[in-house]
């Protein structure tokens, strides 16, 4: 069955651009009331216009989901505003494109706590109003909770370390909240999006010095990832990988792990020929 997101108070993270943003819109044709946050409050006042222009209800709560105050504040206020949290959207995240001998414990550091600890922990806070959102339903209402991942948290990418790393522990605690959360009545989804691209490349990437060839022009529209998101939350998917190359990967990693391996070292060693 369908879950129809009409009226249900969904608070999206990292909206104020990329994925977030488009994916905001979207539920705002669909009659969903959102709650945006993200660090840029004029980003999000003028994205709270777009989407009451549309006739939906939305409401800005910006933050740093990296400090324990700003979460606990972001879904206090949600609440507040709206009465209820019925969706979580973990979209927010950053990347860091360079070789691991070049990169720093600092760099390590900040991915990990913005792609992994600041959604883990904005979880943990949300946990007990998706649960009322379940038990207090009388349509058959489930809630659910949408990582947006990569497919870097499927397999390791060169010149992706830590973003890899992120991605890994993200996609391990999905697979293990999903059971954990089915006693709670809470569904727990994850989308898989390859190359994405970016409104500000600069503010996406922490440094871009990668020893291969990604093609950050060529990439996939953030409004294709939306679409994607929308529709596992809306079609209960539990995983999706979300464009060709993802695709190839996610299939690739289980049928033929040799041949992926095999073409991601010559990515390597490609580059290395041709910038000698």
């Amino acid at each position: 069955m369908s879950r129809d997101v009409r009226g249900r108070v969904v608070l999206v993270t990292g909206a104020s651009r990329g994925i977030g943003k488009r994916l905001a819109l979207r539920l705002a044709k669909l009659g969903a009331k959102v709650a945006l946050t993200a660090r840029s409050v004029d980003d999000l006042t003028k994205l709270v216009a777009e989407v009451r222009a549309l006739g939906a209800n939305a409401e800005s709560v910006p933050g740093d989901l990296t400090k324990p105050e700003d979460r606990e504040r972001i879904v206090a206020d949600t609440v507040s505003r709206f009465g209820a949290l019925d969706v979580l959207v973990n979209c927010a995240g950053v990347c860091s494109f360079g070789e691991f001998s070049t990169s720093s414990e600092e760099i390590v550091r900040k991915v990990l706590e913005i792609n992994f600890f600041a959604p883990v922990e904005l979880t943990r806070v949300a946990v007990p109003h998706l649960t009322r959102s379940f038990e207090t339903a009388t349509d058959g209402w489930k809630p659910a909770i949408v990582n947006v991942a990569s497919i870097c948290g499927r397999w390791g990418i060169p010149s992706l370390p830590e973003h890899c790393a992120s991605k890994h522990a993200f996609v391990g605690l999905t697979e293990s909240l999903r059971c954990e959360f089915e006693r709670f009545g809470i569904d727990v989804l994850l989308v898989l999006p390859g190359l994405v691209r970016s409104d500000d490349l600069n503010r996406h990437l922490l440094r871009n010095e990668g020893k291969i060839h990604l093609d950050f022009e060529g990439a996939q529209p953030s409004d294709e990832v939306a679409v994607a998101v929308l529709r596992s939350l809306r079609k209960r998917r539990s995983e999706a990988a979300v464009g060709f190359v993802s695709w190839w990967v996610w299939f690739g990693k289980r049928m033929f792990p040799r041949l992926v391996r095999f073409f991601m070292q010559r990515k390597v060693w490609t580059y290395a020929k041709r910038n000698k």
